[in-house]
């Protein structure tokens, strides 16, 4: 399958079975993540792969959106870490956008293994910071669920809803 193929393919999983993720294949989704471009190679993503039965219960007390997946990786920055510009009066830190490269990188690397997952935003940062004693350097960006799709699971109808690409390019 190409990368075109690959990414009209993988869709957003909402219903996990119960087979576990191996851990060999949650480990290649890592080092996905770990070789994934950042600014100035400072890789500022911090990420926690949680798996255990109390780690998922914490998720799944505060986000709706866990699906009951085997894993779930927080993806986080440490703005010690993460580059940022100060430069013609715009301030930018890079960590955001590092840390959401990194996640687009697990997440094409986790469906060309066969794995589902679900970009996961739908949550309180403050309750993440809390239920995870996250420090204060640590910024939560968003969560990843892995794992394999139940049978009975299918792409969201707006799934296939692309807009021409005229409609989204312009060339100048």
């Amino acid at each position: 399958m190409n990368f075109l193929e690959l990414i009209e393919k993988r869709y957003s999983v909402r219903n996990y079975s119960d087979k576990p993720l191996e851990q060999e294949k949650l480990d290649i989704i890592l080092e996905a993540g770990r070789l994934a471009p950042t600014a100035v190679n400072e890789q500022p993503q911090r990420i926690f792969v949680l798996k255990s039965e109390e780690a998922l219960s914490k998720v799944r007390s505060i986000c709706r959106y866990a699906f009951n997946a085997p894993v779930v990786l927080l993806v986080c920055y440490d703005k010690n870490v993460s580059w940022k510009a100060d430069k013609y009066g715009d301030v930018f830190d890079a960590g955001e956008m590092n840390a959401t490269i990194v996640t687009t990188a697990m997440m094409l690397q986790a469906a060309e293994l066969g794995v589902g997952s679900l970009w996961v935003r739908g949550y309180h940062t403050q309750d993440i910071i809390d239920k995870f004693n996250l420090p204060d350097n640590l910024v939560p960006v968003c969560m990843l669920d892995l794992g394999y799709a139940a049978e009975e699971s299918k792409p969201s109808a707006k799934h296939f809803s692309r807009l021409p690409l005229e409609d989204t390019v312009t060339e100048l």
